[in-house]
């Protein structure tokens, strides 16, 4: 794919052509498959998919996360304020995580250690980065504490994880990331182990602090419905590639992939009668240790036809150069439009200015 150089300064993220592929016994399992994008100082982009469609493995790739047996080959790069992240040293990484680049992971229990005091883990990257004192560690803890909404937030720092509710301890692990003022914040999944009303508190919580704080933010979610209203952009992932992308109006104006569509119509509506049946997606993700040889959704598709199973549909745009879409039939298109290859939509920061606006 074409790099297209970018059209303004506010880039903060540019990744590029990423592919994260998993030596397991069964052989090579592509994750994630030739995902790029943009993201601007202060917008949001939110990314979408069923379980196992490489969202968690695409923003791991992007915080350097991964396990042993994983590869990123070239030339794929995650570009942070013009540099790879993949090439920063140890030294440098412990002073990139955590100041420019953090992470809220979905699993408070894990991403929590069981026999710290939360104190100790709130100050212990505070006193690391921002070199403060004991004492003005512990005040600046306290004051982010009451920032996520936790009340008694001195008393709470003498507690260990398992004494707090499950929503307590995900509002400590924001505040663990906020801790040191990233300018990206990277959500993976965080409400999922939450009940509803929690769920809908976290992701205020999320809103707000990105808009005070103005940071960039990566929102993942297997909900369309919980990005909604939180992304300048969704991008909307498929075996291991983006399906569709596009600013949020739009996407959920205009859906062009039938897997977006789908992903729609299995979200809960209001005027659904009690009992009724939710709308499923038939069929099964590919397996990707050896996905189709055409469109990796073909199978699961009820628009298919012949050319789906015969080649790939590559990423391209119709009359809006902001939303970009994989499919060869795509909904909602005019007769007469004519589908160009995607270069800018994910390839320069013209779209993700515009979105954010």
């Amino acid at each position: 794919m074409a790099d297209v150089e970018a059209a303004t300064t506010d880039v903060l993220l540019s990744v590029r052509d990423l592919r994260t592929q998993f030596q397991t016994p069964q052989g090579i399992m592509r994750a994630v498959d030739g995902v790029s994008f943009d993201l601007a100082a202060g917008e949001s982009l939110g990314v979408v998919g069923e379980s196992g469609s490489g969202k968690s493995v695409l923003v791991r790739t992007i915080m350097n996360l991964l396990p042993r047996n994983a590869t990123v080959p070239a030339p794929g790069k995650v570009i942070y304020k013009g540099s790879d992240v993949r090439s920063l040293s140890p030294t440098e990484a412990k002073h990139f995580w955590g100041t420019e680049m953090a992470m809220v992971f979905q699993d408070p229990m894990t991403a929590l250690n069981p026999v710290k005091k939360i104190g100790e883990q709130l100050t212990e990257s505070i006193r690391f980065h921002l070199k403060l004192s004991k004492k003005d560690a512990v005040e600046r803890a306290v004051n982010l504490m009451r920032d996520v909404g936790i009340p008694e937030p001195a008393r709470r720092l003498q507690q260990y994880p398992h004494e707090l509710s499950g929503g307590m301890r995900q509002r400590v692990v924001i505040a663990i990331a906020i801790a040191c003022e990233p300018r990206l914040l990277i959500a993976d999944e965080p409400t999922t182990a939450l009940d509803v009303t929690v769920q809908r508190q976290i992701l205020d919580l999320l809103a707000r602090l990105q808009d005070e704080r103005q940071m960039a933010m990566i929102l993942i979610s297997h909900d369309l419905g919980v990005v909604s209203g939180m992304s300048d952009r969704v991008a909307v992932m498929y075996a291991g590639q983006f399906a569709e992308l596009a600013p949020s109006q739009e996407l959920f104006a205009n859906v062009h992939h039938p897997y977006t569509e789908a992903l729609l119509d299995s979200i809960p509506h209001l005027e659904l009668s009690s009992g009724s049946r939710l709308r499923t997606i038939s069929g099964r993700p590919p397996d990707m240790h050896n996905p189709p040889s055409g469109c990796r959704f073909a199978p699961r598709c009820a628009h298919a036809q012949a050319a789906c199973d015969e080649a790939r549909p590559a990423l391209v745009t119709a009359s809006n150069p902001e939303h970009a879409f994989r499919c060869f039939f795509p909904l909602r298109i005019d007769a007469g439009d004519v589908a160009t290859p995607a270069v800018r939509p994910y390839d320069c920061a013209r779209i993700a200015v515009g979105a954010a606006s």
